[in-house]
């Protein structure tokens, strides 16, 4: 029948509100909203109000919103459905489909998914299929299966062999299993109290559960396909059950049960009501091969649940399948959900066999929104977080030894399977105990007479190389080992070591240096005038060390340290601007680094008018600098200058004369 339905399917939309009626109550003088319109809404409540008044008319089988933004009526062939045909003339998008008669339900009065069970009723045993395995509100296993299967009067429960079902050829009222099934608990069929309910009301359903009772039964989260039905092992071949969820229109759905057994098709008509056998059903059509028997039976799209088989017609040459869908119905059950598969967590490490210290991280992945539960080989199970993206973490334990766990991951009732991981744990090492003082790279100016650090309080510390000794590290967590150095370079490691642990050395490389002799004075920095240079140097240092200094690198000479002080000419080599004054000192056959002062001593200040001083008739100079670079010739300029002018003054006075004289003639 899935091929039937492909037509029909494809007339709703995803997300309308769809209104599928069979056989709905008569209502006198249906009045369609918005007739003054070219088109019929298609959506909102005009187009509710719509569907409905046109599922008032009993020859009215269904109603809706096709993909093609047409208003869809079918109608049973060769009835009468004037307000129906007067709203199609009037209206550009309605289209009106015929089918045979109205929907029936597929059970004939009537445990992976898809099985057959059979019921004891007051006329004999009637028939339906499983549609999933669930649990109830208690975590009990249960089965989920179509509420008009409870309808009546019905007592015991029992499955059917497989291998005579009508799926598979047989006449299909062979019961088998290791005992009765168990009962019905919450059942609906339309309404509250199987009511007819209405178009539009979500409460309008077809669904039931049965609690099984005997726990011969293991209910598994799968569909099967009936290729296997011979062997009598439905679950040697049936797909997985991994979510629930709601069809999408168009796309391709598969359906299972005890009569035409496995078969698909696509989904013609979603969100909607269609009325089986009186009793309105909210769910969607879809084209697939189902018959009396079938009802109840899974529908699923990949690996979510989206539907239990409610009804339709056999003579329908369209094939029309009516599927009361599952996600809304399961709101309705008073607490009861669908049993789905989880995949088993993986734990991605540490390896297995290897060994661990405490407090390290065990990793791995499980499917997101499932919590991991852990159960050690001994002690008490427990719960771990499992991450959106599906990680999870939890740190190995403090007690030393083998470790074992199994491990699944949980959602609500649904358990995965289970995987197992063993390692060891093994204390973690002592860490090196640590060097205070000398510290690796130091240069110390006194001698050492001790080796310090931090430990482990308790642990034994043991010094070798240069320095060798052993101590017990303090309740304060330090140690001290004595040490007798003097100048030079020097190496040390240290351990430290429990009663069944040592640790890796940890390493000190210093030196004992001869520190470098002070300059006091002259101060680093100092500034001198003409006249005023420094004619010594001095400071401190080591006694009996011998000091040698250089001024701007030339040798001043040595000096002996006495009380702890020491000083040496420098006469005559500081010079005008900086200079710079070195100190060493020399203990036996150890040289000190080197210190250094500054100084700067000013040059002499020039003349105020350039030329030799004036005396002021004084016979004393006015304080300029003296002229150098050469000999004084100034009073023989000015001796000469004086000639030159009294010279003139001759010439002059000469050519006056001979002037007159010329006059004379």
């Amino acid at each position: 029948m899935h091929a039937r339905h492909r037509k029909l399917q494809r007339t709703f939309a995803v997300g309308t509100a769809l209104a599928l009626g069979m056989g709905g109550a008569l209502i006198a003088s249906p009045a369609f909203a918005d007739e003054a319109d070219e088109t019929v809404p298609l959506s909102g409540p005009a187009y509710e109000e719509n569907v409905f008044d046109a599922l008032a008319d009993p020859n009215v089988v269904a109603a809706g919103r096709d993909a093609d933004d047409n208003f869809v009526v079918k109608k049973v062939a060769g009835t009468e459905t004037p307000d129906v045909t007067a709203l199609e003339a009037e209206k550009t998008n309605v289209v009106v489909l015929e089918v045979p008669a109205v929907l029936k339900p597929f059970a004939e009065n009537d445990v992976v998914g898809g099985a057959g069970y059979l019921i004891e009723t007051p006329k004999g045993l009637g028939a339906c299929s499983v549609g999933f395995s669930g649990w109830s509100p208690d975590g009990d296993p249960a089965l989920i299966s179509a509420g008009h299967c409870a309808d009546g009067e019905v007592g015991a429960l029992a499955l059917s062999l497989p291998s005579e079902d009508p799926a598979v050829g047989g006449d299909g009222y062979v019961p088998t299993g290791p005992g009765l099934l168990g009962n019905f608990g919450f059942s609906q069929w339309g309404g509250p109290g199987n009511s007819a309910g209405a178009s539009g009301d979500l409460s309008s359903i077809d669904i039931s559960v049965i609690d099984v009772s005997d726990a011969g039964f293991t209910l598994l989260p799968e569909v099967t396909d009936w290729t296997t039905a011979a062997s009598n092992d439905l679950a040697a071949s049936a797909t997985t059950v991994n979510a629930v969820g709601t069809p999408t229109l168009g796309a391709t759905v598969e359906k299972s049960g005890r009569t035409t057994g496995n078969s698909e098709g696509p989904v013609t008509l979603v969100d909607g009501w269609a009325n089986v056998g009186g009793h309105y059903v909210h769910g969607f059509e879809a084209n697939l091969n189902a018959a009396q028997g079938d009802s109840g039976g899974a529908v699923i799209q990949g690996n979510t649940a989206v539907g239990l088989i409610s009804g339709g017609d056999p003579d329908d040459p369209t094939g029309a399948t009516w599927v009361a869908g599952l996600s809304n119905a399961m709101t309705y059950t008073d607490g009861y959900t669908v049993m789905l598969h989880v995949d088993a967590p993986a734990v991605s490490g540490p390896a297995a066999g290897t060994e661990v210290e405490p407090g390290t991280a065990i990793t791995g992945t499980a499917p997101a929104g499932t919590t991991l539960v852990v159960t050690p080989a001994s002690g008490d199970a427990f719960e771990v977080a499992v991450s959106a993206s599906g990680a999870w973490s939890f740190p190995a334990p403090s007690t030393l030894g083998a470790y074992s766990f199994s491990a699944i991951a949980k959602n609500g009732f649904n358990e995965s399977d289970s995987v197992s991981h063993e390692l060891t744990i093994v204390a973690a090492p002592i860490s090196a105990p640590v060097i205070t003082s000398p510290a690796d790279g130091a240069q110390i100016n006194d001698s050492v007479t001790a080796i310090n650090g931090g430990g482990l309080p308790g642990a034994t510390v043991t010094v070798s190389g240069d320095v060798t000794g052993t101590a017990v590290v303090g309740s304060d967590g330090t140690w001290t080992i004595p040490a007798d150095l003097s100048y030079g370079s020097y190496e040390i490691s240290v351990k430290q070591a429990t009663a069944d642990q040592t640790s890796a050395e940890a390493t000190s490389t210093f030196s004992v240096v001869l520190a470098a002799p002070a300059i006091v004075s002259p101060a680093d920095g100092s500034e001198f005038a003409d006249g005023s240079a420094p004619t010594l140097v001095s400071g401190t240092g080591v006694d009996g060390a011998t000091v040698t200094v250089t001024v701007n690198g030339t040798a001043a000479g040595t000096a002996e340290v006495v009380d702890g002080v020491w000083e040496l000419s420098i006469e005559g080599l500081v010079k005008t601007g900086e200079t710079t004054i070195t100190a060493t000192q020399v203990v036996g056959d150890v040289t000190s680094v080197a210190s250094t002062a500054t100084i700067t001593l000013a040059a002499p200040a020039p003349d105020g008018d350039g030329g030799a001083g004036d005396d002021n008739g004084t016979g004393e100079g006015d304080g300029d600098l003296a002229v150098t670079g050469g000999a004084d010739f100034t009073p023989f300029i000015a001796v000469s200058a004086l000639l030159l002018m009294i010279g003139g003054g001759l010439y002059v006075i000469s050519r006056r004369r001979v002037s007159a004289v010329r006059t004379d003639i």
